[in-house]
């Protein structure tokens, strides 16, 4: 999408804008070679795994929410 932004504030004002669009694809092969030798550990980024029957319980409580890890919907 596109952001509008007031660059002129962003100057003024000495600003910074980070951001990131991941990482380049024609890295994937390598990341999946470290995951497959076990260098890479993504499924330790998982808190828990639920059904999407539980997603509504789930997100009504995200304010409240302490926990470390990512919540995966999965299954339907």
């Amino acid at each position: 999408a596109q952001a509008n932004i007031q660059m002129d504030i962003i100057l003024a004002r000495e600003l910074s804008i980070l951001g990131s669009h991941g990482m380049q694809a024609h890295k994937y092969p390598e990341m999946m070679k470290m995951i497959a030798d076990g260098k890479l550990e993504p499924q330790r980024l998982v808190g828990k795994i639920i059904e999407l029957s539980a997603a509504p319980v789930e997100l009504i409580g995200m304010g409240d929410y302490s926990a470390s890890g990512i919540t995966v919907i999965d299954k339907f």
